[in-house]
């Protein structure tokens, strides 16, 4: 329930909705009372047991609300007749039964916007918390898992908020005030029906603890197999290639079958409910009719009275019976916010707001001492480096030497096991830097969207002039402009409609149209023919001296102009210095570049 409370959190500001909700379920219950008692007086008129009070009453009160309605009724019996009076009893009913379902729906209108809201809240804040994470955080789950928690497990939690409204709202109004109409009609009657309530709590909280595991188990389940569709989906071409057809769908129809199992036992432990909340009512029941019947025959209840009184207490059984379901549906919907508060904690995300602001570059960047491990392997040692402002530095070496990690520690993207990284005189770990830099990644990142908003989102400001001008440096803008639909063409699902050679230029003229004083480029020009590649590598050679170039790559032969070539290799900076210096050092650098000129040369012939 501790996590339920912490998801109702997010209804505060509706506070307003929910009072209008909580009187006009008061108003529905009050009128459905008034409906339904007015059965004692048509029994009392068709018994004949309606008599008028021997004293005349003057004021009308609580206490003699009987004695003031029967008088009305006898009076009206003796002036017009006892069918006129059973119309009029029967008018009431009708009208008290309209009235109640006025305000019913009114309640449900309240509380649809509610529901709603709260959920809407919580997931922009899911997906806002998500954005701010760190990847070692994110890294920790698998997609499906992620997404599951944003959809499943919020569905679980709409159906919670319904449940504690109904928990600690309406159902607890229906039954206060009902219960007070039964002590009015026979306080004996009313006690004995009241033994039996903690009773029935203690079996229906004992059956929903079980329930509560069986959802959280169920949850996580469910999210297995949407990561194991996920990874299916986005490696299909490997599972056809290897013909691991049969692989896959055994893991798959494994997981379902497990999840099966799961729901299978928290349904029949949730079907339990309703049948087991029937049972202990009219076990109540009878007992109530057995001991009222005995007051009857002693003549200290009237009949008419009596059938009254079972005729209320039966209202109660139904709001009981929801009591019971509502539960339940917390119960569960409480494991589901336990796993939907490891997204919403503040836990791990980044503080941003209370981080300097870095909005321009204007020395240089140091890294200083910088060691980085991931989980017990040692990724960076020892990393010393300075890049001035205005130079096209280059970050080469073999495949693991670190050259990615090194970048992705200047973006936060990771935090330095020790050492510190500066830009100009400030700790990056204490600022926000992102405006800074401009970043083409290895693995090209697209949207399913427009050419267009997949450019503009590394500058929202760009005139079309500047985005032109960026495809044109990318070598991309006659591609697009020869699309039906120009830069309004959607590209798919990360681009599948595009060659990765496209792909690879559209996310270089994003990163070229960004405002950017810092740009990175990781393996920039790996998919791209020769024309596009020197077009790209021409381009970059020209960038104004306000911009600042760091390229990873392994095509040494693009970075012989470069102001200054770091060499790395397991994690250490080995070498560094501009082309010429570092052949003629007679090191790792020259043997790169002597197996790439080498295997040009082979390709060549």
């Amino acid at each position: 329930m501790r996590n339920t409370f912490e998801i109702l959190k997010f209804s505060y500001p509706y506070g307003g909705l929910i009072i209008l909700n909580t009187v006009f379920n008061f108003l529905s219950v009050i009128f459905s009372l008034f409906s339904i008692s007015l059965i004692i007086p048509i029994l009392g008129l068709l018994f004949g047991t309606i008599e008028a009070s021997a004293n005349p009453i003057d004021d009308l009160s609580i206490n003699n609300l009987k004695d003031f309605f029967y008088n009305y009724i006898a009076s009206l019996v003796a002036e017009k007749g006892i069918i006129s009076a059973l119309g009029f009893i029967c008018g009431l009913v009708a009208v008290g039964t309209i009235l109640k379902n006025t305000s019913r729906y009114l309640a449900l209108c309240c509380l649809t916007p509610i529901r709603n809201n709260v959920i809407r809240d919580i997931r922009k804040k899911m997906y806002n918390q998500l954005l701010n994470r760190s990847l070692n955080f994110i890294n920790k789950f698998k997609k499906g898992d992620i997404v599951s928690r944003i959809t499943n497990d919020l569905i679980e939690i709409e159906w919670s908020i319904m449940g504690v409204l109904e928990l600690f709202i309406k159902e607890p109004i229906h039954i206060i005030v009902f219960l007070i109409s039964l002590t009015y009609i026979s306080p004996e009657l009313t006690l004995m029906s009241l033994i039996f309530l903690p009773i029935t709590g203690f079996i229906i909280t004992k059956l929903s603890n079980a329930l509560k595991r069986n959802s959280l188990l169920s949850q996580n389940k469910i999210a297995e197999l949407i990561s194991i569709i996920e990874e299916a989906i986005t490696n299909l071409k490997i599972i056809k290639a290897f013909s691991a057809n049969e692989f896959s769908s055994k893991n798959f129809h494994s997981n379902n079958e497990d999840l099966k199992n799961i729901n299978n036992k928290m349904l029949w432990r949730k079907d339990l409910a309703s049948p087991m909340s029937e049972m202990l009512s009219t076990l109540v029941m009878v007992v109530i009719i057995w001991f009222g019947g005995k007051i009857v025959l002693t003549n200290n209840l009237d009949a008419d009275s009596f059938i009254g009184f079972l005729v209320i207490f039966s209202q109660i059984l139904p709001p009981a019976k929801s009591l019971t379901t509502a539960f339940y549906s917390v119960q569960k919907g409480s494991a589901a916010a336990e796993r939907v508060l490891v997204l919403l904690s503040n836990k791990e995300t980044s503080p941003n707001k209370s981080k300097k602001l870095i909005t321009q570059f204007n020395n240089e960047i140091s890294f200083n001492k910088i060691d980085f491990k991931y989980q017990a392997s040692p990724t960076l040692k020892n990393i010393n480096l300075k890049i001035k402002k205005g130079q096209k530095t280059a970050i080469v070496g073999e495949s693991g030497s670190g050259k990615s990690t090194l970048i992705e520690l200047l973006l936060q993207f990771h935090h330095p096991s020790s050492g510190s990284i500066y830009i100009d005189d400030n700790n990056i770990s204490n600022c926000t830097t992102t405006s800074l830099f401009g970043v083409v990644t290895q693995n090209v990142m697209l949207f399913n969207d427009t050419i267009m908003n997949n450019l503009i989102m590394a500058n929202n400001n760009a005139s079309k002039q500047e985005i032109e001008q960026a495809c044109k440096d990318a070598n991309i803008h006659n591609m697009i402009s020869n699309l039906d639909k120009g830069y309004d063409t959607i590209i798919g699902p990360k681009g599948t409609d595009l060659s990765g050679g496209e792909k690879q230029r559209i996310s270089i003229a994003r990163a070229l149209l960004s405002r950017s004083e810092i740009l990175i480029f990781d393996e920039p020009t790996s998919s791209l023919d020769a024309d596009s590649h020197t077009h790209i590598q021409t381009t970059l050679m020209k960038l104004a001296d306000s911009k600042t170039l760091i390229t990873i790559t392994h095509k040494l032969s693009a970075v012989q102009n470069y102001d200054n070539i770091i060499v790395m290799k397991k994690g250490e900076v080995i070498e560094q210095g501009k082309h010429q210096f570092l052949i003629e050092k007679n090191g790792v650098y020259k043997k790169l570049y002597e197996i790439e000129t080498l295997k040009s040369s082979h390709d060549e012939n």
